[in-house]
């Protein structure tokens, strides 16, 4: 099976893209260089990070600790000015929806010309939409395709869609497709991207479901649709994914790509543009690099008030990937990001050895990274 991915999927290129060249001698260079993206945590609404419970969230087990902190990085924002050109608002624990300063953030991110990813549960799109015109004006300040709003529905029925989530009410799997059916009307020749994601669950893997999303997508002509398998929630020691590899991605990965053989694009033009992501590319056996360089990749604000080295780890669990406290000041911001490019950080130890792991966009930029210079 082909398991081509959309070009915005190509984690180093995106790199090597923003920094200019194919060869940056990471490490080695005198100048200072930005970080491609700043991934923002927004903390919830301050009350609660989100408001669900998935059953295959990557940050179950982290603690939630959420702080007030969004003026300080308002501030930062306009003191930067642009020099970081994309801004990623998700969560390792977080729903962004919920969080009032969003669309403020959004707003000062277009200011100077960067770009927007937002990574939602899409639970309020409809809602936000019908009290505040939220979709409208994300639509109107958008300017291209290079911004997105993904959606995690990931799946194709309410029931499946509720137990997948953890929760009773499946009356919101109707208000998120709503949501999207609304916010794929709004589309104009420079509107954001529309992404949606779906996990292939215990719950959500009937045939039924995978082809009522495709319907579901072709019909709001989004521009993406990803299948995948969980991998394993983060925090746990390397022993138990070893054996999640043998006894769930595996097994499911033969099963699940037999499946999607025919479902999945053939040619790069189509919309949307499904495809699936094997767990190959996330399981254990990927973590055998000690370099990390993922810092010139991002830079992370984490919703319990700190800056970390690594979107997948911003949580209390990850005290030693910490950077220092958020803050509006430019030298110390300066600072967090020179410290995150320490050419002496050790994976296998600061990271690998405490049940700590990279997402998919660390690995493959690490990987590179250690091909190239033969680790």
């Amino acid at each position: 099976m082909d398991y081509k991915r959309p070009s915005v999927y190509n984690y180093f290129k995106l790199l090597t893209d923003h920094l200019g060249d194919e060869n940056f001698p990471f490490f080695h260079e005198d100048k200072f260089v930005w970080p491609r993206q700043l991934e923002i945590h927004l903390p919830g609404n301050h009350i609660i990070p989100c408001q669900l419970a998935c059953n295959h969230c990557q940050g179950r087990l982290f603690k939630k600790d959420l702080d007030f902190w969004e003026i300080d990085v308002l501030e930062l924002l306009n003191f930067l000015k642009g020099t970081i050109p994309f801004q990623i608002y998700g969560g390792a624990y977080t729903e962004p929806l919920i969080n009032p300063y969003l669309m403020t953030f959004l707003h000062t991110t277009k200011k100077y010309g960067n770009h927007f990813g937002i990574h939602t549960n899409g639970i309020l799109l409809n809602q936000l939409e019908e009290t505040q015109g939220w979709l409208t004006e994300l639509n109107r300040i958008s300017t291209d395709k290079v911004d997105y709003l993904s959606i995690s529905l990931d799946a194709g029925s309410a029931k499946g869609w509720s137990k997948s989530k953890n929760t009773k009410n499946e009356y919101w799997f109707y208000e998120i497709l709503e949501g999207i059916k609304k916010v794929s009307k709004l589309r104009r020749d420079n509107s954001h991207a529309i992404r949606i994601c779906y996990l292939i669950t215990e719950y959500t893997s009937d045939l039924e479901d995978i082809l009522n999303i495709v319907d579901i997508s072709k019909e709001f002509k989004v521009d993406s649709l990803r299948f995948s398998i969980p991998y394993g929630i983060y925090t746990k020691k390397f022993d138990k994914l070893s054996n999640y590899k043998e006894e769930i991605e595996d097994i499911q990965h033969i099963k699940y790509s037999e499946l999607l053989k025919n479902i999945v694009s053939k040619d790069d033009n189509e919309i949307p543009y499904i495809f699936y992501v094997s767990p190959d590319t996330t399981n254990v056996e990927n973590y055998y690099f000690d370099k990390c360089i993922y810092g010139f990749f991002q830079i992370t604000i984490g919703a319990d008030g700190y800056l970390y080295k690594c979107s997948s780890t911003a949580a209390p669990n990850a005290l030693n990937h910490r950077l220092g406290k958020v803050t509006s000041n430019m030298q110390e911001f300066v600072n967090a990001i020179l410290q995150n490019y320490d050419e002496t950080w050790n994976c296998k130890i600061e990271c690998f050895e405490k049940g700590l792991r990279c997402n998919r966009m660390g690995i493959e930029v690490n990987q590179e990274y250690s091909r190239r210079n033969k680790q």
